[in-house]
């Protein structure tokens, strides 16, 4: 698998390099992720007694325990270094850097369960924490060089301020996880693995008593730390600090890790052959490539991501299908008349959709001119409405549809009224932000001609302003209108009427012939409003 992935990455590298652009960058880019993965993704797991005392240990907290695996980021930096030089230099240091690194790493990831007690680094995470707070005013220190003497000093005052507060036990009160959360990992001492056979091995009788209540498989004793089938600890040796290391176990760091010192070795290898693949921007290129690269891996292991699962779910869904075909249209033995109520409940979304749209357009047209900074810069009680009513948009359009939906329904009750309040409350936001940037980027030059013969504001409002706005108004509506209207099938998931109200229903009933009738549906006004909404829309704008 290690093998694998980082070949992968060497043909991710080469498959790039045909385009015969900078192959510079991806090295870069390769260097920059390993250095960032070493001290912040974890590596491969540590397990305890429970599950949650797993652990995923970094590159750089294992260093203790494995020495060998500095040769990782050193890889990285090398590889970094010579970058600057380009050419063959470059080629040279991307290849032995991702060499020397993946053969480290492989070294360690083939290696057998170790048993390691941890250590916690007190203040690491705060202080990483607090250095984040620093980096915007950092950032505007340098760009704003005259005013240094007031970015430096409140950026500094900050992250000091958020690291002695997180740091001190009222902080701890609130983010309990970050007191002793980075743990670096170290060899256990001298006859540690004997005491945990043995007491894994004492207490396997009364394990296996519960296991046989529960029906499970009695376990056999141990000789040693590759015994340990199911991969857990005894729980006194879990909770004296110690965890159960497990090479084999890759978290997403090592995943990401072997795909970057690939893509650095086979960089280096299309530098070595063609010396000229670079560019002067590949430093900055690179660093925004390694930036989307690192947010990737992440946010694929918290979301659980595993196409797995949907092989193993694969009889399931073919057993609702089965369940769902044909439609049942109609049961007159019964009374029961699905078609006549998706019919209904799909005319009452569409009408949710559009009381809800209009009310919000009725709302958002007056107060966009109040939010249109052009508009409002020579007067200081407009400035102080501008403020007001961007901030108003900007916390209407944070809180969604749904939420808003949840918290009327339990005011006003379950129903179609909930959602058009909901959809119009939100609507007003993200309506009025368009039209006013559209009333921002209007025209001046009309303005301007009324303005010099003496036209009042409303007239300058009215002949300059409005015909220049109203077409991407009707735009900007009729395509909130095709929006709210998927919005609305939502919103009757939580009792707030409508075709979705009436799918939830028949999910829960389990009539699955009748629920995809309402699917039907919803494909085919979807489409039919599309359609309907662009032709009007050519037709007006």
């Amino acid at each position: 698998m290690s093998l694998v992935l980082f070949l992968l990455g060497a043909f991710l590298a080469g498959l790039l390099g045909l385009g015969r652009g900078s192959v510079r960058r991806y090295l870069v880019a390769g260097a920059l992720g390993v250095l960032v993965v070493t001290p912040a993704f974890p590596l491969v797991g540590a397990v305890g007694y429970l599950s949650r005392e797993t652990l995923g240990p970094t590159l750089l907290a294992l260093l203790p325990f494995a020495p060998q695996l500095a040769l990782v980021p050193l890889g990285g930096l090398l590889a970094l270094a010579l970058a600057h030089f380009g050419g063959r230099p470059a080629g040279l240091g991307g290849l032995l850097g991702g060499g020397l690194g993946f053969l480290a790493l492989l070294t360690f990831l083939q290696g057998p369960a170790h048993l390691v007690r941890l250590k916690p680094v007190p203040g690491l995470m705060e202080g990483a924490v607090g250095l984040l707070a620093l980096l915007p005013f950092l950032v505007l220190a340098f760009s704003q060089r005259k005013r240094t003497w007031l970015w430096l000093p409140l950026g500094l005052a900050l992250a000091l301020g958020s690291f002695l507060w997180l740091n001190s036990p009222q902080g701890h009160t609130y983010f309990p996880r970050m007191e002793g959360y980075y743990q670096l990992v170290l060899p256990a001492e001298p006859g540690a693995e004997e005491v945990l056979v043995a007491a894994y091995n004492q207490g396997l009788e009364d394990l296996n008593r519960v296991r046989q209540e529960i029906g499970l498989p009695p376990l056999k004793p141990i000789q040693d730390l590759s015994g340990l089938g199911e991969g857990r600890l005894p729980q006194e040796v879990a909770q004296a600090g110690y965890r159960l290391l497990q090479p084999q176990a890759l978290g997403y760091g090592a995943v990401a890790l072997l795909l970057f010192l690939g893509v650095m070795a086979g960089a280096g290898l299309w530098l070595l052959r063609n010396p000229g693949l670079l560019e002067a921007g590949d430093l900055r290129s690179g660093l925004v490539l390694a930036g989307v690269a690192l947010s990737v891996f992440p946010a694929f292991d918290a979301t659980e991501f595993d196409l797995g699962k949907l092989v193993k779910g694969w009889p399931f869904l073919v057993n609702f299908l089965d369940r769902a075909w044909p439609p049942n249209l109609a049961q007159p033995a019964s009374g029961i008349y699905p078609l006549q109520s998706v019919a209904s409940e799909m005319l009452l979304t569409v009408e949710i959709a559009l009381v809800g749209t209009l009310l919000a357009a009725l709302f958002a047209l007056p107060t966009s001119f109040l939010a249109a900074r052009n508009l409002t810069s020579k007067n200081p009680v407009l400035r102080l409405l501008f403020y007001l009513m961007r901030g108003f948009y900007n916390v209407d359009r944070g809180v969604d549809t749904l939420i808003l939906a949840l918290i009327l329904v339990a005011a006003v009750g379950l129903g179609p009224f909930a959602g058009v309040l909901a959809m119009a409350i939100h609507s007003i936001a993200d309506l009025g932000k368009l039209y006013s940037e559209a009333i921002e980027n209007v025209d001046k030059g009309p303005i301007e001609a009324l303005e010099s013969v003496g036209a009042s504001g409303s007239n300058v409002l009215r002949w300059a302003i409005l015909p220049q706005v109203l077409p991407l108004f009707v735009s900007y509506t009729l395509y909130r209108f095709e929006i709210n209207f998927r919005v609305s099938i939502v919103l009757g998931l939580v009792g707030a009427g409508g075709i979705g109200f009436f799918i939830k229903g028949a999910m829960d009933a389990g009539h699955y012939d009748q629920m995809v009738i309402g699917i039907i549906a919803i494909v085919l006004v979807v489409n039919l409003i599309d359609f309907a909404s662009s032709w009007l829309r050519s037709r007006l704008v």
